[in-house]
C-alpha cells in the first residue's frame, strides 16, 4: 500500500500545486488556459501521431475493436444510468437528468487520464489509451446525441444528428492526430517507407514528454474554478456512478466477457475511473439549477479519484 500511495504522490502534489499557485494568483487564469491548451492542441497530439507513426499500435492492435467496445458500451450504459437516477431518485427534468448522465460517462480522460495510465501503468501501456482517448471525444458525442434524439422522440433526426457531431469533433486536435498517424502507418507499410525520420521523432518526443507535467499542473489550475457545495446529493450519485459504476462495467465487460489481457484491461478501466469531464459544467452552464451539480461533481469526483485508483492499483 505504502508503494502505491507513493507512485500516486507526484501526481497529487502537481495537482495541487497548480491549484495554489492560480488560487494566489502566482499563475493566472489565462496561463491556465494556455497550458491546457498546449496539452491539448500540441503534447497529446504529438504522443498519439508519433506512436501511430511508428508503427508501435498498428502492429499490435489485436484486441482494438474489443477494448473500444468495453469502454465505450460501459460509457453509454452508465450515462443511460444517469439518466434513471436523475428521473427517479431525484425527480429531475429532463435538462438536469442529461446532466447527471454526461457527468457519470464522461471521463477526464486528457488532464488526469492521460498522465496517470503512463505514470502508474507504464508507457508500454500507451497502446490502448491512444485509441480510447483518440476515439472519445468523437464517439461520446456520437452517443450523447443519439440518446438525447431518443428521448425527445426525434429518432428520425439521428442519422443527420450523429453526422453533424462526429464533425464537429472531427476537428479536434487530438482526432486529427489520431487519424494522421492511422494513415501515415498504413501508407508506410503499403509502400515499404521507413517511420519517423529521427529528427521528427524527437521534436514529437520533445513536444508530448511535456504532457505530464502540463496536463496535472492545468487539471489543478482548472479546479479553481468550480466551486464545491452545491447539491451534495446528487452530485455524490454522479461521483458514485463514474468513480464505481463506469470502471466495474468496463472490467465486467473487457476481462469475465471478452476476455481482453490485463494490460488493455486496465488501462480501460483506470480511464473509466477517472473523474467527471469539465464538459459537464458547460453543459450546466445553460440550466441555472444545475451549475452548482456540476462545480461540486468536479471538484468531490476530482478528489475521491484518487482514493478509486488506490483501491484500483491495490485490487489489481
Amino acid at each position: 500500500m505504502e508503494t502505491i500511495i507513493l507512485s500516486i504522490l507526484p501526481l497529487a502534489v502537481i495537482v495541487g500545486l497548480g491549484y495554489l499557485a492560480t488560487r494566489f494568483d502566482y499563475i493566472s487564469s489565462a496561463a491556465i488556459d494556455g497550458i491546457s491548451r498546449y496539452v491539448f492542441a500540441i503534447a497529446l497530439p504529438a504522443l498519439i501521431f508519433r506512436n501511430l507513426a511508428n508503427g508501435s499500435l498498428l502492429n499490435n492492435m489485436g484486441p482494438a475493436g474489443l477494448i473500444l467496445l468495453s469502454y465505450f458500451v460501459g460509457a453509454l450504459a452508465v450515462l443511460m444510468l444517469g439518466l434513471a437516477v436523475g428521473k427517479y431518485l431525484f425527480k429531475s427534468g429532463q435538462a438536469e437528468q442529461s446532466i447527471i448522465a454526461v457527468g457519470a460517462s464522461h471521463s477526464n480522460t486528457v488532464l488526469l487520464g492521460v498522465p496517470a495510465v503512463l505514470m502508474l501503468l507504464g508507457a508500454r501501456n500507451v497502446g490502448p489509451l491512444v485509441l480510447i482517448v483518440g476515439l472519445h471525444g468523437m464517439l461520446m458525442a456520437v452517443l450523447l446525441t443519439v440518446v438525447i434524439r431518443v428521448r425527445g422522440g426525434k429518432a428520425g433526426e439521428i442519422p443527420s444528428a450523429a453526422w453533424q457531431a462526429a464533425l464537429s469533433q472531427a476537428k479536434n486536435p487530438i482526432f486529427i492526430a489520431l487519424a494522421l498517424g492511422v494513415a501515415y502507418d498504413l501508407i508506410g507499410d503499403a509502400a515499404g517507407a521507413p517511420r519517423l525520420p529521427d529528427i521528427v521523432n524527437s521534436i514529437l518526443r520533445i513536444l508530448s514528454s511535456a504532457l505530464y507535467p502540463c496536463s496535472l499542473f492545468a487539471l489543478g489550475g482548472m479546479l479553481v474554478r468550480y466551486k464545491f457545495g452545491g447539491q451534495i446529493q446528487e452530485a455524490g450519485a454522479v461521483s458514485a456512478l463514474k468513480l464505481v459504476a463506469h470502471p466495474l462495467i468496463v472490467w465486467v465487460l473487457a476481462k469475465p466477457l471478452l476476455g481482453l489481457s490485463d494490460s488493455w484491461t486496465w488501462v480501460a478501466v483506470m480511464l473509466a475511473l477517472m473523474p467527471v469531464g469539465f464538459n459537464m459544467h458547460n453543459l450546466a452552464s445553460r440550466s441555472k439549477n444545475a451549475a452548482g451539480l456540476a462545480d461540486t461533481a468536479i471538484v468531490l469526483s476530482t478528489v475521491l479519484s484518487l482514493v478509486a485508483v488506490i483501491v484500483m492499483l491495490s485490487v489489481k
